[in-house]
């Protein structure tokens, strides 16, 4: 088994049956996403703009939206800087795109990964000021740039920061922060991402001009809120809903030309095919070389150039999978050796030659795989980089806080962090990070769960509840995609796929009907499919030149 733990959430009792009107499993599912009656059921699967929040709640953002639209009145030219992931990058086309709208000229950066780091940095402020720009707007970043704002000032550039990150003690000398997890702010939904606090931006200041907001905006929200996992709640997943059926029902050259090469159909995508299939490209830029190819696709509004860039993205992320496969091998080799009496408190891996845009994937296939957080570094010379990928009993940020005094910079979320450090500092961390691991997670009970929504009969699954199960899409957090255990099914044939053999292709039987299923990343688990066995797994309509077969993604199996 994958997991050590099955555990089975309960059934929807038959007053809660009733009161919903549908079947036993559908209203299980309701139930666990805290829906009761049908008024939260149509709230939750036809969002409405009343779940849109006032932009006006954000702190700073009418004094922000006046300094746009005096820029707007006097033709100012305007820079917008963000990070070089998806939600950064998603966020600054947002921006770029809303403010050309108006007629202003505006001049998009994200940085370099390697060469520039997260945040503002020297070399953006110098092309902003070659470019003669005088008002700066940030995205998914900007909260704890203090120095750097300050120099922009000094350089003659006013900036809007928008983020949604924690802040520091001081704050930056802005026109404006726009931050929904800022102390004094009373915005009633706290979960925006990066682009989503962007996008608030671009809507008051549309309301105030009294234009309605170009439908183009919901998508570069949706890209970014997905890739981000923002919570799948409340704004946030109105904000998805409507970009995904914008998207679906219209041209949109840049995502069309990616939605081309990752095999996906367009007018059923789901919010799968954007995390497995369309982020991972649109991430491989700043990963590999730079961030700015993915930018120059998202802003394309030529199909014979996003097609060029498409395919480009796409022959990165194949080179992207193939070093990350390497690198998880050399992993696993490294640290059998910490594994001697069992699974240490938290994992540790390096290598001088694993490229800084692939250390986070390690990271995270290692405290997936291990459920332990996981410390990924490389470097060569006197700096090394790291990512740090955690699970939900490891709070990642403030155990790295108990250590801030080895790192030369670092930040980041509960689950997700990086730092860099000098490398004689590295083997002290180390210890002291160990030692923070074991007391935070001693007597803690850290196996891996496996969290399954119903038992059910694969017969369950036909054309209408496969549209229910699409019509709880948006999935993210707080809305999983649900994960069903059949008992007892038999399998007919198991053989390794994928180009490293690394994947599991079965063929199994249950009540007269065969199934086709994939296992990922679980090929060496061949030996351990025979006879019958508990299936956990989603049920998919796997699209595939041109035809549509159903197919389970199996979790995890074990004797039945």
């Amino acid at each position: 088994m994958k997991y050590e733990k099955w555990i089975v959430l309960p059934k929807a009792t038959d007053s809660e049956i009733a009161e919903l009107g549908l079947g036993g499993v559908e209203s299980t599912l309701l139930v666990h996403r805290g829906i009761y009656t049908e008024d939260d059921l149509d709230e939750f699967l036809s969002p409405t703009l009343s779940s849109v929040h006032d932009p006006f709640l954000l702190p700073d953002m009418s004094n922000s939206v006046d300094r746009l639209i005096q820029a707007v009145d006097s033709n100012e030219t305007v820079g917008v800087f963000g990070d070089f992931d998806t939600d950064g990058i998603s966020g600054t086309a947002l921006l770029t795109r809303g403010l050309e709208n108006l007629g202003l000229k505006v001049f998009p950066y994200v940085p370099h990964r390697v060469d520039e780091g997260h945040g503002i940095s020297p070399q953006s402020l110098e092309f902003f000021s070659s470019q003669g720009v005088t008002l700066l707007i940030t995205v998914d970043c900007g909260v704890t740039s203090i120095d750097e704002i300050q120099t922009a000032l000094d350089m003659g550039i006013e900036t809007i920061v928008t983020d949604h990150h924690t802040a520091l003690d001081g704050m930056p000398h802005a026109i404006g922060i726009v931050n929904p997890s800022l102390p004094n702010s009373s915005y009633p939904f706290k979960y925006l991402t990066g682009v989503g606090t962007a996008f608030k931006v671009m809507q008051a200041l549309y309301l105030r001009k009294k234009i309605e907001l170009p439908d183009e905006l919901y998508v570069y929200v949706t890209l970014g809120t997905i890739s981000d996992v923002g919570l799948m709640r409340d704004e946030n997943r109105y904000l998805v809903s409507k970009g995904m059926d914008v998207l679906r029902k219209s041209e949109f050259v840049s995502l069309d030309a990616l939605i081309k090469v990752s095999n996906a159909s367009k007018k059923n995508l789901s919010t799968q095919d954007m995390s497995f299939g369309i982020i991972p490209r649109i991430n491989v830029a700043g990963r590999l070389d730079h961030a700015k190819l993915s930018l120059m696709l998202l802003l394309s509004s030529d199909k014979s150039e996003a097609d060029r860039i498409a395919e480009e993205l796409n022959e990165m992320n194949k080179k992207r999978q193939i070093l990350t496969e390497k690198a998880m091998q050399e992993a696993e080799k490294q640290i059998k050796g910490d594994f001697k009496d069992g699974v240490p408190a938290i994992i540790f891996a390096g290598k001088s030659s694993w490229i800084p845009g692939i250390l986070g994937l390690i990271a995270g296939r290692l405290a997936e795989e291990y459920h332990r957080p996981a410390i990924v570094a490389s470097g060569d010379g006197e700096m090394f980089r790291a990512s740090a990928r955690s699970i939900p009993e490891f709070n990642m940020i403030e155990a790295l806080d108990l250590c801030s005094d080895s790192f030369e910079r670092y930040g980041g979320h509960p689950m997700a962090a990086g730092f860099t450090i000098k490398k004689d500092k590295l083997r002290d961390f180390r210890k002291a990070m160990s030692s923070v691991a074991d007391e935070l997670l001693s007597g803690l009970d850290v196996e891996p769960e496996l969290t399954i929504e119903a038992e059910i009969s694969p017969s369950w699954i036909n054309s209408d509840s496969l549209s229910f199960l699409n019509a709880l899409e948006p999935y993210g957090e707080q809305n999983k995609e649900p994960i069903f255990m059949t008992s007892s099914m038999n399998v007919v044939d198991a053989k390794r796929v994928g180009a490293s053999k690394n994947h599991l292709k079965l063929t199994m039987e249950h009540q007269g009907r065969i199934y086709d299923s994939i296992a990922f990343r679980q090929g060496d688990r061949i030996d351990q499919c025979k006879g019958l066995v508990d299936v956990a797994y989603k049920p998919e309509m796997n699209y595939w030149n041109g035809k549509y077969n159903l197919q389970f993604i199996v979790s995890d199996f074990r004797p039945a």
